[in-house]
């Protein structure tokens, strides 16, 4: 997939950015199904085994801004490389203040920045690549920063 900027981006998550609010920062990652479910095709032939993870694989623009998360999941234009988004599926915005209290898994490797909240079907889970974009590691790890100190503030606040 060609690489998004950060305008790009912007104007990705502009439709559900609230009114008022100011996008502070923006990061592209990905959703990768199971690995138990990839090796059944791994094992018959690569070839396949690459087009099932292309094909299950869910993509998405992350942003943050003082008080909510924009979610774009986006649909790669595989036959263009000059264009990198082919259609929107869907947009969200949570309220962070709603993150309390939730689930959350927010870590950085070497690679990857993974940062999942909630459950369900109001869950989110992704993992943003470091070599997506010079600045896509420290975006995301700066949205993962912002999800952690709202899941973080309801337990301090117990005690």
């Amino acid at each position: 997939m060609a690489k998004l900027d950060t305008a790009q981006m912007r104007d990705l998550l502009a439709p559900v950015l609230p009114a008022g609010e100011t996008l502070q920062h923006a990061a592209y990652g990905v959703r990768q199904p199971n690995i138990l479910l990839m090796l059944p095709a791994f094992a018959l032939a690569i070839l396949p085994g690459v087009i099932l993870t292309q094909m299950l694989t869910r993509h998405y623009v992350v942003g943050q801004s003082r008080n909510y998360l924009m979610v774009a999941e986006i649909s790669p234009k595989w036959r263009s490389m000059m264009t990198a988004v082919d259609a929107v599926r869907d947009r969200w915005a949570v309220s962070i203040n709603t993150l309390r209290g939730q689930p959350k898994t927010v870590r950085s490797g070497p690679v990857f920045t993974h940062i999942a909240f909630g459950t369900g079907q109001d869950g989110f889970k992704a993992k943003f690549h470091r070599m997506f974009s010079r600045t896509n590691r420290a975006e995301a790890e700066a949205i993962g920063a912002v999800v952690k100190a709202a899941t973080d503030r309801r337990m301090r606040a117990r005690h």
